[in-house]
């Protein structure tokens, strides 16, 4: 492959090999300097003295005599401005002029680099305002919009004042040096410096780059060299070449020299849909190893990322294979960890600060962020603190909605002066600056004091830059007096720090390449790895960021965002001109606004370039690796092996407090095998979280608890009528302290849970009138309480590997009492559902069928108590009570419509099914597998490991 550089110093070998010192090569940017340097190497095979190479800013500064200022501090100029001109109209604090303050400096960007009438364009923009104001019915307009107008006829008085300034103190922004350029190139010493001036690879010029390089080539000062194809050239509806054909028109050229027929030779294309980040991340690790399986050398291979954030997935999944890498993309510190701790920490205090809090409340959403924050636990850590996840369990299992600075103090004990400067609230800027700069140069001590490996040089790396930043972060705050608030300190981080960069060391000629779409220009490949091509990402989509109405941009001949697209449409068919070998990945993830379409310029590339060049081979794939789980063909199946059943089988066989298969458990492995598997095989917890308000186990274990609280001082003792009149004037009591257990005090009796409180007082008092009526019922005056919150153990032999083995069932039972001869044992439930039911029609159905699972645990219960010679079988009545549904009766277990009759015979025929059913639960060559049950899935915790339901 001949690239573009290389014939460009071909053409400087033909054209000037007696004096190439003599030359200017003005490039796009600088990335394609060295990889000149190297052809030109090449071409002459001799030293040379080199021309000189800088890129158009530095051409554009040096015609100009103009210094550049960074962008923040534009904004403060900007903003000194804007109180000039408005300083008797209530202008806006720096904070909320920041958010809008950008826009006004790229409007006035576009303005001076496309040489705009600025005085006209916001005069008209004023104008339009005006009229879009206007009302027939001639009301008055609101202070709002008397405001904005103002606001707006005030533009063209900002832009004077601010450029005026600038430019008495010979500074300014990119658009006022390209505008000065134009005026002052003729008296500037630096073109006269140079016999001639190349400016190579350009595309999208504005109109003080095309005024000024056609000024200088009409004078034959410079020449053009343009790097472009015919295939998107020629065709005048191809928005790749719209500014090549414009160029030409402008240029007033007959054709554009170094265009070749590119997309004419042979070349092999693969479009690849991939979803989510990891799975580019693999793909390109898949991709490169193919390559180098094929021969090819790592030095014509380029990674191409259109997604920035992709960087560090890639980096971790190249192939070992890869020995030399040059990144030629800057990492951005706003997607590190410390960036975003940082961030999170803002938030907070800005929002104390919005609020006039001195005191610490935080809200535990925002707390919990931080304490499970990577950079914070790596923190805590070095300052030997350890228990960050007790205490994170200890939030969520108390449920403490807001912490509190005495609760800061409970929570961290003897730690606490280490977290205190972190959460209590900033007095100012300054402050923040000093505590966060604090904690970065900690952690910085900390990584400068071990032994450093490629995790933590890299680490290392990011906090320099980011202590740099914030050194220039102070800087600001001591020159100007807009951030004193915790809001502009925001800004100045937002600002200064979210746009700060942390550069890769690598050899730049040597190895594989990876680089963002913008360092490609004037740079050629065999090999290309277009990663993440997706709408959205490139082109960017419409955005419109600006105060100027397009119709006006088009007037003035400004910029709009079709011209945008048509720039990338460029790079994007530049970089695969010369290439014979391309892989095009895109995201195929969606959400909810309808992501994970591939570009429209891979769709054009397939639908057009085949007729262009039948010879072109292009192919797509949907990449699927092969554990991928996707809903229609694929199940998840685990084997039972000892290593998968291991903990089962402990579980089961031991008789301590945390052993022993409940009810409900199994009840989970008779509705999915795989949920049992995943909560009791594989040990994965139910992800716990916080509630602000009791949710439906939480109402219920509450009720429970109350129950409990008032029954207690009966067990083994006669409850009468009177009695349980008194009890319910306890009952407030029981229901407080019982929502105490899972709630702080100061959650418990607030909003929602208040209300709840309500409802469960009104709960108790039902049930209790429950009891009043049955025991009116049976002209008895009392029921006989055995037991509340009684726990069975029994036991049961089965066969496991052959070996008679004894396995343990335990349970909870939530009251046993004596009723009217009947042995009761109680299950509270908040409700009985529609398909629950408790006709005993066989053991087969009780078994397996999900309709029978209320009525299996009152078998179990009253299997239970019959092992546990609590009872006679003919006198066991396990009942259910549903307490928010209220019923004369508890549900029973029914045969032909009566309520069933246990006998000795029928709880020995089940426990002869449990055993069958434990022993098939142990069974090695019945797997676990997904229930073919879909209702039970919907609220699984599980259900995003398995996919059963997408």
């Amino acid at each position: 492959m001949r690239s573009f550089l290389n014939q460009v110093a071909e053409y400087i070998h033909q054209n000037y090999k007696e004096n190439p010192d003599e030359l200017c090569i003005v490039l796009p940017n600088k990335r394609g300097a060295l990889f000149l340097k190297q052809n030109l190497a090449n071409v002459f095979k001799k030293n040379i003295w080199l021309p000189k190479i800088i890129s158009a800013e530095d051409l554009i500064a040096e015609l100009s005599g103009l210094t550049g200022l960074e962008e923040l501090e534009l904004l403060c100029r900007l903003y000194e401005s804007y109180l000039e001109i408005l300083k008797d109209k209530n202008p806006e604090p720096f904070d909320s002029f920041a958010k809008w303050g950008n826009l006004i400096l790229q409007d006035f960007n576009e303005i001076d680099r496309y040489l705009a009438d600025a005085h006209a364009l916001y005069q008209n923009l004023k104008d339009i305002k005006e009229i879009e104001n206007w009302s027939l019915a001639q009301k008055e307009l609101t202070d709002f919009q008397k405001n904005y107008i103002e606001f707006m006829g005030n533009l063209g008085a900002i832009y004077k004042h601010f450029t005026t300034g600038l430019l008495r103190e010979k500074k300014g922004y990119q658009g006022l040096a390209y505008k000065t350029a134009v005026q002052n190139y003729q008296s500037s010493s630096f073109v006269q410096n140079y016999h001639h001036i190349l400016f190579c690879g350009f595309n999208a010029l504005n109109a003080a780059e095309t005024i000024l390089f056609s000024k200088l080539c009409v004078s034959g000062k410079a020449t053009m060299l343009w790097d472009a194809d015919n295939y998107y050239l020629q065709d005048q509806v191809q928005e790749a070449g719209l500014f090549l054909r414009r160029n030409k028109k402008n240029f007033e050229l007959k054709e554009l020299n170094f265009t070749g027929n590119y997309f004419k030779e042979n070349k092999h294309i693969d479009v690849i849909a991939v979803p989510k980040q990891i799975g580019q991340a693999q793909s390109i690790h898949n991709i490169i190893n193919k390559l180098l399986d094929q021969g090819i050398s790592p030095d014509s291979i380029a990674v191409v990322l259109a997604n920035e954030k992709l960087l560090w997935p890639v980096l971790k999944m190249l192939p070992e294979r890869i020995q030399h890498v040059n990144i030629t993309m800057e990492y951005p510190i706003r997607y590190t960890s410390p960036y975003n701790f940082i961030d999170l920490l803002l938030k907070i205090h800005s929002g104390f600060e919005k609020q006039n809090r001195k005191t610490l409340s935080v809200y535990y959403k925002e707390f919990l962020s931080i304490l499970r924050h990577t950079f914070f636990s790596e923190y805590m850590e070095i300052l030997g603190v350890k228990n960050i996840t007790s205490i994170i369990d200890r939030i969520l299992e108390k449920n403490y909605a807001f912490i509190t600075e005495n609760l800061l103090k409970e929570l961290f004990a003897e730690n606490y002066n280490i977290v205190e400067h972190i959460f209590k609230p900033w007095n100012n800027s300054s402050e923040a600056g000093l505590r966060i700069k604090l904690i970065l140069e900690r952690v910085k001590n900390w990584h400068l004091s071990g032994e450093l490996n490629s995790y933590k040089s890299v680490e290392l790396e990011y906090l320099e830059v980011l202590i740099k930043s914030f050194n220039r972060v102070n800087d600001f705050i001591n020159q100007y007096t807009h951030f004193e608030t915790i809001k502009a300190f925001k800004v100045l981080f937002n600002q200064i720090v979210g746009a700060s960069s942390a550069a890769f060391i690598g050899e730049p000629l040597r190895g594989l390449q990876i680089m963002g779409v913008l360092e490609t220009r004037t740079l050629d490949f065999d090999n290309v790895i277009f990663v993440s091509v997706n709408e959205g990402v490139l082109p960017s989509g419409k955005t419109i960021n600006s105060f100027i109405p397009n119709d006006l941009k088009r007037y003035f001949g400004l910029p709009l965002y079709g011209d945008k697209d048509a720039i990338y449409a460029y790079h994007f068919y530049r970089l695969l001109q010369r290439a014979h070998n391309v892989f095009i990945t895109y995201d195929t993830e969606t959400d909810t606004f309808g992501k994970g379409e591939k570009s429209r310029f891979v769709s054009q590339l397939q639908f057009e370039l085949p007729i262009y060049n039948p010879n072109i081979q292009i192919n797509e794939y949907i990449a699927q690796s092969k554990s991928a789980l996707v809903k229609s063909n694929s199940e998840i199946i685990i084997p039972k092996s000892d290593l998968t059943l291991e903990k089962i089988v402990i579980k089961a066989t031991n008789n301590d407090q945390y052993s022993g298969l409940s009810p409900s458990s199994l009840l989970a492995y008779k509705s999915c095998s795989l949920k049992f598997y995943f909560r009791y095989g594989a040990g994965l917890k139910e992800t716990l979280e916080l509630e602000e308000s009791a949710e439906a186990n939480t109402f219920g274990s509450i009720l429970h608890g109350a129950l409990e609280k008032l029954y207690a001082p009966f067990v083994g003792k006669s409850v009468s009528i009177n009695q349980i009149q008194l009890l319910k004037h306890q009952a407030e009591k029981a229901v407080n302290e019982s929502f105490l257990y899972y709630f702080s005090e100061s959650e418990a009796f607030l909003g929602k849970n208040l209300l709840q409180q309500n409802a469960l007082k009104i709960y108790v008092d039902k049930l209790l009138n429950l009891d009043i009526d049955l025991i009116q019922e049976i002209n008895k005056k009392e029921i006989k309480i055995i037991g509340v919150e009684k726990e069975f153990c029994s036991d049961i032999t089965v066969q496991y590997n052959g070996i008679d083995t004894k396995v343990f069932i335990k349970g909870t039972a939530d009251r046993l009492d004596d009723y009217d001869g009947k042995f009761r044992i109680i299950d509270y439930k908040s409700s009985v559902k529609d398909r629950d039911k408790f006709e005993f029609t066989g053991f087969e159905t009780l078994f397996s069928d999900s309709d029978y699972d209320k009525m299996f645990q009152l078998f179990m219960y009253a299997w239970m108590a019959w092992k546990n010679k609590l009872s006679v079988a003919e006198t066991l009545m396990p009942c259910i009570i549903p307490f928010k549904v209220f019923e004369k009766q508890p549900r029973v277990i029914k045969q032909n419509k009566q309520p069933l009759v246990f006998t000795d015979a029928l709880l020995i025929e089940f426990e002869n099914h449990l055993k069958v059913f434990i022993e098939l639960l142990l069974n090695p060559t019945i797997p676990f597998h997904q229930t073919d049950n879909e209702d039970t899935c919907i609220y699984c915790a599980y259900n995003t490991i398995c996919n059963k339901v997408i």
